[in-house]
């Protein structure tokens, strides 16, 4: 890390890196294991696969809320997709069986017409930040430990 960077506090610094998504839409969720990762910008081949201009990879508790309520958040991922189903928890894994948390976000990026594309950041001293997407829709990280990476971009 530069001076320059030394000096900035946790809010600047958290500020600074994000901006640099203002004005790109979502282009895709996914995950690794229980991280959330979210692709911003256009999608390029990589591989089998592909990535954003900036990818935002979060391990720190998070939701996205809408319009109309919270649309999911981290601990959808331990959550089936039917509401009322029959699990057995000892038995039942978020990888092999539909997980709530990965069927909201692919509802949401699947709505037609629908193009989140974030308007603005808002950091806070603990490294937290509210992402505004358009459409009435908001990311929020909020860091929730004293050690260990919350989310980087």
């Amino acid at each position: 890390m530069s001076d320059d960077a030394k000096q900035l506090s946790t809010r600047q610094q958290a500020n600074t890196i994000l901006s640099q998504i203002v004005g790109l839409p979502l282009s895709a969720a996914r995950r690794a294991a229980d991280m959330r990762t979210l692709q911003f910008g256009s999608l390029c081949p990589v591989g089998g696969g592909s990535v954003g201009d900036f990818a935002l990879h979060i391990q720190c508790p998070w939701r996205i809320e809408g319009p109309n309520g919270i649309v999911t958040g981290r601990l959808d991922l331990w959550e089936p997709v039917e509401e009322d189903m029959k699990i057995d928890y000892e038995t039942w894994d978020y990888d092999e069986s539909p997980n709530l948390q990965d069927f909201r976000l692919d509802q949401l990026l699947a709505q037609n017409g629908l193009s989140l594309v974030v308007q603005s950041v808002d950091t806070d001293e603990f490294g937290g930040a509210n992402i505004t997407f358009d459409h009435g829709f908001v990311l929020r990280l909020f860091p929730a430990g004293t050690r260990g990476e919350d989310w980087r971009l």
